[in-house]
Parts: structure tokens; C-alpha cells; sequence
């Protein structure tokens, strides 16, 4: 019995690991934090905030699941989601929300989150 569970948790570090699960909030605030978190390479987190002086998301690649929320918020400067389309899951905030997209008023296009699959667990908030 001592020998199965301990290849069940082998297995399940091993997957971790494989997946490059960084298990954190992500805040994002000037171009240059976008840069250093690809560089982590994470592609699983618990949540993503962006705001600020963000100018395109296209270093976030390797992300494919938010645990928790999406949260894009006072970034003038961001016409794209591109970057974001290997995200194929995200869960929700305490709050309830699953994506929020807030005070984006050069955002021409929600294309970059169409990587998303079945339904969102929480509510899909746009706000201009």
C-alpha cells in the first residue's frame, strides 16, 4: 500500500513539474513584468490581473490554465488579448467572477481568448 502511494504522488509531481505549475497570483503592471513572468514560463497559476502600463500580452505563450480568475483592468494602451489564446480553462475569484475586462477603451477584440473550452465557472464581466 506504501509502495502504490507512493508512486501516485511520484506521478502527481512528476505532472507539476511537466506542466510548469507556478502556484500563485499573477499581477501584472508595466510591459516589463509581462517579460519577466514569461519568463517563469508558468503555464498553469491561480489567478491574472494586468493593468497599467501593459502594451500587449503576446510574451504569455506558455499559459494555458488560471485556476482562479482573469482580471484586465485600466490598461489604455492594449488593443489585443493576443497571447492569451493557450489559455483553455479558468475558474472563478471568491467574488464569483471568472473574467473581468474593465476600463479598456482601445480593446478592439476579444479574439485572444479563444482557446477557451466549455463553460466559465463564474461571470463574464466588460465594462468600458
Amino acid at each position: 500500500m506504501r509502495m502504490l502511494w507512493a508512486i501516485q504522488a511520484i506521478s502527481l509531481l512528476c505532472a507539476m513539474v511537466a506542466a510548469n505549475v507556478c502556484d500563485r497570483n499573477v499581477t501584472l503592471k508595466s510591459q516589463a513584468d509581462v517579460l519577466d513572468f514569461a519568463g517563469d514560463g508558468c503555464s498553469r497559476i491561480r489567478s491574472l490581473t494586468i493593468e497599467g502600463t501593459v502594451g500587449h500580452l503576446s510574451p504569455l505563450g506558455d499559459l494555458t490554465h488560471l485556476d482562479g480568475s482573469l482580471w484586465i483592468h485600466d490598461v489604455p494602451e492594449l488593443v489585443s488579448l493576443s497571447g492569451l489564446e493557450n489559455i483553455t480553462t479558468i475558474g472563478k475569484d471568491n467574488a464569483g467572477a471568472s473574467i473581468r475586462l474593465e476600463q479598456m477603451s482601445s480593446l478592439q477584440s476579444l479574439s485572444g481568448l479563444r482557446g477557451l473550452t466549455g463553460a466559465l465557472p463564474g461571470a463574464l464581466t466588460i465594462k468600458y
